[in-house]
């Protein structure tokens, strides 16, 4: 069995789990946690897997190349991990979990069933709770409407905006590795009657669009540098009056988010923050 001990922020914990997922691990144990930062130990069965996570962590969470270790255990790493688990609310009664980890019952509005995977948006992070925030506080944008989520990773929101009553919620994910993740938690969540739910593998222009097809409402939940060129490829394929929840971005970075916005002539209705992470809903 091969390790990573990785000290990390605890706005990186998601993105770590997901790669270490995509790179076949067996489990994670989270360790000790202080000052805002936490040790995770990611167990491998070969070393070349490890090696792969190990410049994954280098290369996108910009931290020192974790040293590979081997211990000659045979515990069930992934039962470890699997216990060190816990649902994630990202909204008033709105739950995010595995199937086999049920949230509470009290209170519970609605459970999502995401499995861990590559994909991100497990609930976990900052972001993701910050748009589902916007998404139910701002229920009426959706309802009978029709919702686009760019950059959908797990599909997470799109399943809100079902929960919400949205016509019709379609995910855009340009990676094809959460292409099996996106059709796992699409069987673990139907869409409810009368609604639909789908996604494309693929970049905005795989969208076939017309003049009874726009959406109403756009979600991004993704970094500035990745989702302010986007702006002007949303314009063509929503309608008049339509929303957009953008997350993803940096309390620093809000005044540059506003401003592009503005730049296409969506204008700021509400903004949300937690911790370090900003979301802003805006009209058009």
């Amino acid at each position: 069995m091969y390790t990573l001990i990785c000290e990390l922020g605890e706005e990186q914990l998601e993105i770590a789990s997901a790669i270490g997922y995509g790179c076949g691990m067996g489990g994670c144990v989270e360790g000790a946690s202080y000052g805002g930062r936490v040790s995770l130990t990611f167990y491998f069965e070969r070393e070349d897997q490890a090696a792969s996570a190990a410049a994954a962590f280098g290369e996108t969470l910009s931290i020192d190349i974790p040293a590979i270790g081997y211990v000659d255990d045979k515990q069930d790493w992934n039962a470890k991990w699997r216990e060190s688990m816990e649902p994630a609310q990202v909204a008033a009664g709105v739950w995010v979990s595995p199937a086999w980890l049920e949230p509470p019952e009290e209170g519970r509005a609605a459970w999502i069933k995401i499995e861990p995977k590559m994909a991100f948006g497990t609930g976990h992070h900052e972001t993701t709770r910050l748009a589902a925030k916007a998404l139910i506080e701002g229920g009426g944008a959706v309802v009978n409407k029709s919702v686009i989520d760019i950059g959908t990773g797990s599909g997470v929101l799109c399943f809100v905006a079902d929960y919400l009553g949205a016509k019709r919620a379609v995910g855009v994910e340009i990676d094809g590795d959460c292409r099996e993740n996106l059709a796992e938690n699409l069987r673990d969540n139907p869409p409810r009657t009368g609604g639909c739910v789908a996604f494309v593998i693929g970049t905005l222009d795989s969208i076939r669009i017309n003049d009874d097809r726009r959406f109403d409402a756009v979600i991004m939940n993704m970094l500035l540098t990745e989702s302010a060129p986007l702006l002007e490829q949303i314009i063509p394929i929503i309608q008049k009056d339509s929303v957009l929840i953008w997350s993803g971005i940096l309390v620093d970075e809000s005044e540059e988010a506003i401003s592009a916005a503005s730049s296409f002539g969506f204008g700021l209705s509400s903004t949300q923050t937690e911790n370090e992470w900003w979301c802003g809903t805006f009209t058009r």
